[in-house]
């Protein structure tokens, strides 16, 4: 560095400061997208799936109520009134059905999706049946079927849902962890380059300023010397640069001087 001219070193200097400044930012960004692209993942894709999953719960639970009432019930406008709602409900079931499905990708969602399908057809199915039977005047064959199975279907198509919506809700703390984990590994590593940073521009402005100040304490001893009126000393120097350029002339005016 002492071969260097003053603005080389400088320049050179700020360079280094601002390589550190950049490669700090980038690595911020970067970061910070990671994260971005986490939770865009998560809104998107897990709590999408999650709330579809909540809805059908939900759904399947008021028509469950409205089953056991349609089936108990004797009045004619109650029951018109209740089918129809079911039938509309269970309209919204399949499209939400519908729409999960298409967000499914992973074997273990596919799996879950294929069991709430095969526990809704045995649930409807013998829905079907039970309206079927109380339809044709049998009663008490359709009070024994719906207390001794239908309860127990119902449940296991709800337990289906359950688990495809307890899995979703495992797949959002999943990637919950992980955005957390990005964000907190990301603020680590922009520190501990922000440190690095200062101690690096600590160490150079210290190597700057010694680069600088050296060769002017050479000068000025030249120049005191002289001033003085020793002209019986020889001041070599094996710098370059500017200041090399510098001493070497004071050198050359003193031993001018000497000579005359």
């Amino acid at each position: 560095m002492k071969d260097w001219k003053i603005g080389t070193r400088l320049g050179a200097g700020f360079a280094l400061m601002l390589a550190l400044v950049v490669a700090v930012a980038c690595i911020g960004v970067l970061r910070l997208q990671d994260v971005g692209d986490a939770t865009s993942e998560m809104v998107k894709e897990a709590l999408v799936k999650e709330r579809l999953a909540q809805t059908w719960l939900q759904a399947t639970n008021v028509n469950s109520v409205r089953t056991f009432a349609l089936l108990k019930s004797n009045d004619p406008e109650v029951q018109e009134f209740l089918q129809k709602n079911m039938s509309k409900t269970s309209a919204q079931i399949s499209e939400t059905q519908k729409r999960i499905e298409t967000l499914l990708t992973s074997p273990q969602e596919l799996q879950l999706a294929e069991d709430i399908k095969k526990k809704r057809a045995d649930y409807v199915d013998l829905r079907t049946a039970i309206l079927k039977l109380k339809g044709e005047g049998n009663m008490a064959e359709a009070a024994k079927v719906m207390n001794s199975k239908l309860l127990p279907t119902r449940e296991n198509y709800d337990a289906s849902i359950r688990a495809m919506l307890e899995y979703q809700q495992a797949q959002i703390d999943r990637k919950s962890d992980s955005i957390d984990a990005t964000y907190r590994s990301g603020r680590t590593v922009v520190m501990a380059l922000a440190a690095l940073a200062v101690a690096l521009g600590a160490v150079l402005a210290w190597l700057l300023t010694r680069s600088v100040v050296e060769p002017i304490n050479e000068a000025l001893l030249i120049a005191d010397t002289v001033a003085a009126g020793d002209l019986s000393k020889d001041f070599d120097t094996d710098r370059g640069g500017d200041f090399g350029r510098l001493l070497r002339g004071m050198g050359e005016m003193e031993d001018t001087l000497t000579d005359v």
